[in-house]
């Protein structure tokens, strides 16, 4: 009776273990991931979206990107990261991530004109950069599919005005393929 219970024990051992490393090999063999949030499309309408690639097994470098549609089309953020994974498979797991949000918006503000005595609406386009940090995490699935959960939060330190919010931000909870 113990040695048919040992030779269970050593088989079950055996067949985690080659399921743990197969699903590790699979990680490291897809290392490009795409994700796109569809609640930010149909809420917005935002699109929301991120390329990221993952180099080795705890960092991965990426772009996020926020293009606003319709109504909200004055807007567009692309912010380059870096991640660092803190557990987890290869470029899979909870992250924390460091990036740089640059942020091209139409602004309508007034301005006060010398000649006519008067404040006058302009509008002008106008880009910012600035640096922040996020948390998130991030989970890969059977057929190569994968959720990520994410956000942070950044201040902008070139191009700011008086007239502009100094405080932006980027979230994700999107769904992605690994290729």
């Amino acid at each position: 009776m113990k040695s048919t219970l040992l030779l269970f024990s050593l088989l079950a051992f055996v067949f985690v273990g080659h399921a743990q490393e197969s699903r590790r090999e699979r990680a490291v063999a897809r290392p490009n991931h795409i994700m796109l949030d569809p609640i930010s499309l149909i809420a917005g309408p935002v699109l929301n979206f991120s390329y990221e690639r993952a180099i080795n097994e705890d960092v991965g470098l990426g772009l996020h990107s926020l293009l606003g549609l319709g109504a909200m089309d004055e807007m567009i953020q692309f912010s380059p990261f870096g991640r660092l994974y803190v557990g987890g498979s290869h470029g899979a797991g909870f992250f924390m991530e460091a990036f740089v949000p640059i942020t091209n918006m139409e602004e309508t503000f007034q301005k006060y004109s010398d000649a006519h005595a008067n404040y006058t609406e302009v509008t002008e386009r106008r880009t910012s950069a600035g640096l922040g940090v996020g948390l998130g995490g991030k989970w890969l699935f059977k057929r190569n599919l994968m959720l990520e959960v994410g956000g942070g939060i950044a201040r902008k330190f070139i191009n700011t005005t008086d007239n502009t919010e100094s405080i932006t931000g980027k979230w994700m909870i999107g769904f992605g393929y690994a290729f």
